[in-house]
């Protein structure tokens, strides 16, 4: 079971954007709207979200109007009904059946902000001055919000934050969405063709143009009889002239080094098999996780 809904994005933008910027910003906004499950969890408890999936419907190049739909998937018939459930005490049906897109456009908006919130206060020089401007804006889409689930806004804005896991990569997607907006000193962002739910001209200017951490550091994870295919082999090293492939990471070729108790007559034998193993991931500029580096520690029997 899935629930659809269609959302527009309006850049007032008076010149052309470079391509790249477009299509930078849309895969950030995916990345956005792909935090928003766990914040509809969040507000509606009992909620299961399994996925939610984003879908370019028409991009028009009159100033930046972008038309996308989104999908979330139910696991089943019963959590599907869990939500509506949900959404009918706690938003009422007669805002449903006026608003049907209303909510989500509420949702990615605040998502969009609290990303510029969040640069704003951990990078800027002259945050003094860029925080309120920012949060004036924030303020606006958290009434219009709580108004609609009739809820407190300071309680409706604490469930929303909480509920946002990373903080860091939603500051650095929303960089790429604001993009093309930061070209023009006078360019708003507007969802769902409704002024109010706006991205103020003040609010793009106040934000940074980049995240002093967008380089991640690296992160190491242990896997145990994780399954493994040698490409690549070397029986002079232990550390360089190996390959491997992962299924359950993918199916690009990773560097492999083993560990000096492992024999090496032994790898190139076997070839596949399950091994406990220390894997080096970096993150693309995307800010998705690519294994870089797998040490073999052990191989299983």
């Amino acid at each position: 079971m899935e629930i659809t809904i269609h959302q527009q994005i309006y850049y007032s933008n008076k010149d052309l954007v470079p391509i790249r910027e477009i299509a930078e910003g849309l895969l950030a906004l995916e990345a956005v709207i792909k935090q928003s499950p766990k914040v509809l969890e969040s507000l509606f408890p009992g909620t299961k979200i399994e996925s939610v999936e984003v879908f370019i419907n028409e991009l028009k190049s009159d100033s930046i109007w972008e038309s996308f739909v989104i999908k979330f998937v139910f696991g089943s018939q019963d959590k599907f009904d869990q939500f509506v459930t949900n959404l009918r005490e706690k938003v009422g049906m007669d805002n449903i059946m006026n608003n049907p897109n209303l909510f989500t456009s509420i949702l990615i908006t605040m998502l969009l902000i609290g990303g510029a919130y969040s640069l704003g206060k951990s990078d800027s020089e002259d945050k003094v001055e860029r925080i309120p401007v920012i949060e004036a804006n924030n303020n606006t889409i958290i009434n219009i919000g709580a108004g609609m689930m009739e809820m407190d806004a300071k309680d409706f804005r604490t469930i929303i934050e909480g509920a946002i896991k990373d903080k860091n990569q939603l500051a650095r997607n929303t960089i790429d969405v604001i993009k093309p907006a930061k070209r023009d000193p006078d360019a708003t962002i507007t969802f769902d063709k409704n002024d109010d739910l706006k991205i103020t001209a003040n609010t793009i200017k106040a934000m940074p143009k980049q995240h002093k951490e967008t380089e991640r550091e690296e992160l190491i994870e242990d896997f145990k009889s994780i399954f493994m295919e040698v490409r690549a082999i070397d029986l002079d090293s232990q550390k360089t002239g190996w390959a491997a492939i992962i299924p359950d990471l993918g199916t690009r070729r990773i560097r492999l080094q083993l560990d000096p108790t492992i024999n090496l007559e032994e790898v190139f034998e076997k070839r596949r098999f399950n091994g406990n193993v220390t894997v080096v991931f970096r993150y693309d500029k995307y800010h998705n996780k690519i294994p870089y580096l797998v040490f073999l520690r052990e191989i299983n029997e």
